[in-house]
């Protein structure tokens, strides 16, 4: 994998847990301000789907190569 490629999933996981962050400060934000059910449910929705995000972007880095996660330490 090549050093761009590296730098972007680098960047695509930090962007994941910054809405992972986010989404979690608002829904606790809401729940401790009485917020109504229906946007503490909404918040709730998207945190859950940002925890989904990084799910299904831990998956896919499992199914890449091996040689993926040494290019690296190979260099």
């Amino acid at each position: 994998m090549t050093t761009a490629k590296i730098f972007i999933n680098m960047k695509l996981l930090k962007t994941i847990k910054k809405l992972i962050e986010e989404s979690e400060r608002q829904y606790n934000s809401a729940c401790e301000n009485c917020a109504p059910i229906e946007e503490i449910d909404k918040l709730e929705k998207h945190y859950k789907d940002s925890l989904r995000l990084l799910n299904l972007y831990n998956k896919t880095e499992k199914k890449l190569p091996s040689s993926h996660t040494n290019s690296r330490i190979r260099k």
